[in-house]
């Protein structure tokens, strides 16, 4: 009987050894090269496949990645290629295709904690509540991510469970949920709306939003209303950036909360953080990680948040209200027509600006906003229909992230 040749597949897995060495180091090109060369030896090796897709999807390269990950399905029926062709799927906005995908990791492992998850969020995007919720609860028997298990049960699932019927129509090709409805759904924010809209049907985009006072106005007066009605009271006022300043200013005055710096906020109190165009969430968790370190609670106000970082923000650093989803800068940042934006300012001329353009925004405020005919049907839209917000409703205490 001839005996068999391991050398091949020896070699193989020496590479494979080495390259997991070199990518627990960081070395990630160093990794990839090994990888390769250990599908050269063995064009089989489905694990090799799908480190050299990670790798790939780390550096950018998602093209190679996928076709990494089909080649791991194609000659071992990969689990976690499954998994991850699901993942990138579901990023690319196609969750029937990524729900077919983690099924099929699934079955290959049902052991899988993140595919559980990862089909319990596309399940209850149409409407599947009890069917999320038996995924979900696997998931915690598999002791995956706590957190965010705990985020699904008593956030995200109530709120889902909601709007069960409309989402299994709007998956059946009925009309789509609203803006207001989707943040409400995935953040469990406020979402107040602007100039032009009632505050409850709210549109996600337009040209012209916050290109005006009255828009400023009607956001920031409504947030003010949601504020005395829920009795929510905040020890001080601080800004995510520079640019955010004389908004947070513009609040603090108006809900009697002293404004500060980030660095100088009231430890152990509750700060309202504000951000007045949030297109890149880097400078947010920032400022949320300054206030977590000095032990205090952020009640997140984003007054212009873009539709990337609305797909970005995730469920551990959720702001508490948002304006509009929109792309539109707000009019007082945008610089004259024919000039470029303002000059580079020492520290206390840019304090004093601040002041001065907070001064200016206020005065708008007060010259255009007054209370809404419907305001009462905004704040029941929450205070009765809608209540599993990701914070309390009724101040009683504290205000949390």
């Amino acid at each position: 009987m001839p005996q068999e040749d391991f050398s091949g597949w020896s070699r193989a897995q020496e590479f494979y050894e080495r390259g997991v060495e070199l990518e627990d180091n960081g070395e990630l090109e160093a990794a990839l090269e090994h990888y390769e060369k250990a599908v050269a030896e063995d064009p089989a090796f489905a694990d090799a496949y799908v480190e050299m897709a990670y790798i790939q999807l780390r550096l950018g390269d998602e093209r190679r990645a996928v076709e990494n990950l089909r080649k791991a399905i194609r000659v071992a029926g990969h689990p976690l290629a499954y998994y991850n062709l699901g993942w990138i799927y579901e990023g690319r906005s196609r969750p029937e295709r990524a729900e077919i995908l983690y099924r099929k990791a699934l079955e290959g492992n049902p052991d899988m904690g993140d595919a559980h998850l990862g089909l319990a969020a596309i399940l209850l995007g149409r409407g599947a509540i009890a069917e999320a919720r038996t995924h979900v609860d696997r998931a915690a028997q598999l002791e995956t991510d706590a957190d965010y298990i705990r985020f699904l049960r008593e956030s995200a699932l109530p709120r889902y469970a909601e709007f069960a019927a409309q989402l299994t129509a709007a998956a059946s090709g009925g009309p789509a949920l609203g803006m207001k409805e989707r943040v409400y759904l995935d953040f469990g924010a406020l979402l107040l709306g602007s100039a032009g809209d009632d505050g409850i049907k709210v549109p996600a985009f337009t040209r012209r939003r916050f290109s005006r006072p009255a828009e400023l106005a009607s956001t920031v007066g409504r947030f003010a209303e949601f504020c005395r009605h829920f009795r929510w009271r905040f020890d001080a006022a601080a800004a995510v950036d520079p640019a955010s300043e004389p908004l947070a200013r513009l609040l603090g005055g108006l809900l009697e909360a002293p404004f500060c710096r980030l660095d100088q906020a009231p430890e152990g109190r509750r700060v309202l953080l504000t951000a007045v165009s949030l297109r890149d969430a880097r400078e947010y968790f920032a400022a949320l990680d300054v206030l977590e370190e000095a032990s205090c609670s952020a009640f997140a106000f984003v007054l212009a948040l873009s539709s990337e970082c609305f797909r970005e923000v995730d469920y551990r650093s959720l702001p508490q209200a948002v304006g509009l989803i929109t792309e539109a800068e707000p009019y007082w940042l945008r610089p004259e027509r024919g000039q470029g934006g303002p000059a580079p300012a020492p520290a206390r001329e840019a304090a004093e600006d601040a002041e001065k353009l907070a001064a200016r925004l206020s005065a708008d405020v007060q010259s255009k906003w007054k209370s809404e005919a419907n305001m009462v049907d905004q704040l029941h839209w929450y205070d009765l229909g809608h209540s599993h917000l990701n914070f309390p409703l009724r101040a009683s205490g504290t205000v949390r992230r």
